[in-house]
């Protein structure tokens, strides 16, 4: 036996003795080890058998990387305030529920999913009726919308934790109890001053050309030697709305670098001016609001891709938030993070994180441990 363990390779021993000190059962050294104390919430302990189950536990699309143990103690603050949470959302919703409320829909969870996982198209795929349409046989979109269903469920019970707490949080800020000094602004706007954007934006309108249509490309570049050739842009308007109103357009849109889909389309309209005339350029599917109707309520339309000859009309440059701009945004991160530590207080929340073990120690080279995703 010792000869066959000598013939593994350094970084096989290695995986070998991890697997064989923090998972294998029966052992009284083991157990030992598992029974290390890692957290204290409430009048209960969490040990290093605990964590490493909730690691195990975790669905395969979201379990974490483990490669030292800043990434353990990021699970184990996870799991903490997880266990704060799911009675305070319990608490929240009997609010709510007795005032003919909800605190998050499930289908705010779905468009957020959706939104989430644009470049995955899992919104057409889940709404399709046709299987051929999205490329699948019936069985494996039946299959694929049952595991997007899945997500939704576990996205939707994220938001209803984030929720509560936002709840609390407004609460607490109506007492007067929790305010967010002008120090805490100035040190949340320091650490995420990179991210606060005003993204590039432009208004603009166009003569659209959908990508379906026959010589849709043909069509548009005729569009564009016309206007070269001396044509107003109002005036091809005109004509094009009074053969087909779907024609034209009249949007806009912000270069937001989460939207890849678009990346083709900025590179084209990326640093334009007012006035200038852009195309012929692919726009991919996107949606609108439509304007409000007599009730005032609006609606969201599907613009199916197609080529555009665009005027801009108004133009944006990417600028960075300025921080009484960018208070809103900084208010949620900053009450909601202080109600957490409220809510640790409340649980009598403890961290042991000299008791962590270390991956390093006996993981391979890519320092994943508890089964976590390469």
């Amino acid at each position: 036996m010792l000869e066959r363990l000598l013939r593994f390779k350094p970084t096989a021993l290695a995986w070998l003795l991890a697997v064989t000190l923090f998972v294998a059962p029966g052992c009284g050294f083991i157990a030992d080890k598992d029974l290390i104390k890692v957290a204290k919430f409430k009048d209960r302990f969490i040990t290093r058998g605990e964590l490493a189950k909730v690691v195990r536990d975790t669905p395969d699309d979201e379990r974490p990387i483990i490669r030292n143990k800043g990434d353990l103690l990021r699970v184990l603050n996870d799991y903490i305030d997880d266990l704060i949470k799911t009675p305070l959302v319990e608490e929240i919703e009997q609010q709510f529920e007795s005032q003919g409320k909800t605190l998050v829909p499930r289908e705010a969870a779905k468009q957020r999913f959706f939104q989430e996982h644009a470049e995955d198209n899992y919104a057409a795929m889940y709404t399709a009726q046709d299987p051929e349409a999205v490329g699948m046989s019936k069985i494996q979109l039946d299959a694929n919308k049952q595991e997007i269903d899945v997500r939704i469920d576990r996205l939707l019970e994220k938001m209803r934790g984030e929720g509560a707490v936002a709840v609390r949080a407004m609460e607490a800020v109506k007492k007067g109890t929790l305010t967010v000094t002008d120090e805490e602004y100035q040190q949340e706007y320091a650490l995420r001053k990179d991210e606060l954007k005003k993204l590039e934006w432009m208004r603009f309108w166009a003569v659209r050309f959908p990508a379906d249509m026959p010589n849709s490309e043909v069509e548009a570049a005729n569009v564009r030697k016309r206007l070269d050739a001396g044509e107003s842009f109002d005036k091809l308007m005109e004509e094009y709305s009074a053969k087909n109103p779907n024609l034209v357009l009249s949007s806009e849109i912000e270069n937001n670098p989460g939207m890849s889909k678009f990346q083709q389309f900025w590179l084209n309209a990326s640093g334009s001016s007012k006035g200038e005339i852009i195309g012929p350029v692919f726009l991919p599917q996107y949606q609108i609001m439509s304007s409000p109707d007599a009730k005032g309520k609006a609606a969201v339309k599907d613009m199916p891709a197609a080529y555009l000859v665009l005027q801009v009309l108004d133009v944006r440059p990417e600028t960075t938030l300025t921080l009484d701009e960018a208070k809103p945004k900084l208010a949620p991160f900053i009450l909601i993070s202080k109600m957490m530590s409220l809510l640790r207080q409340e649980n009598s929340v403890e961290i042991y994180e000299d008791k962590l073990p270390d991956p390093t120690i006996f993981a391979d080279r890519t320092g994943e441990l508890f089964g976590g995703r390469k």
